[in-house]
């Protein structure tokens, strides 16, 4: 299961860094319907929030 996680984090990072897609489509697109959720778990994933990473 983690390993499935990871790869939509992946995914995300992705999207995050090529589009222009917000961070509350870019987790409903991953099948995240709920953005706060989505926004927690990619902290926990990837150590910062979807908005830092995009900012970096």
């Amino acid at each position: 299961m983690q390993y499935y996680i990871n790869m939509k984090m992946q995914q995300a990072c992705f999207q995050l860094g090529n589009t222009t897609e917000t961070i509350m489509q870019i987790g409903e697109l991953l099948g995240y319907g709920d953005p706060y959720y989505f926004s927690r778990l990619f902290k926990k994933v990837v150590g910062m929030s979807p908005k830092r990473y995009r900012g970096n």
